[in-house]
């Protein structure tokens, strides 16, 4: 039989948890990206279709003008 003689340096290690959870976060930023498109896909919830993107920067406006 032969013998396996492996050796990670702790710094590989260290490299390869970054790179782990560099990509674990990446995979949760664009799930919460894209969830409301995600789903609608699924048909879990219903498309917005009187959603207008102008309403979100009146509300913002509004928090401004009254200092919220």
């Amino acid at each position: 039989m032969h013998e396996l003689i492996a050796y990670i340096d702790p710094s590989s290690g260290g490299q390869i948890l970054t790179i782990i959870a560099g990509g674990l976060a990446a995979v949760a930023v664009t799930i919460r990206m894209y969830w409301h498109r995600l789903l609608v896909l699924l048909r879990i919830r219903k498309p917005d279709e009187d959603r207008n993107p102008t309403d979100q920067s009146n509300a913002a406006k509004q928090r401004a003008e009254t200092g919220a």
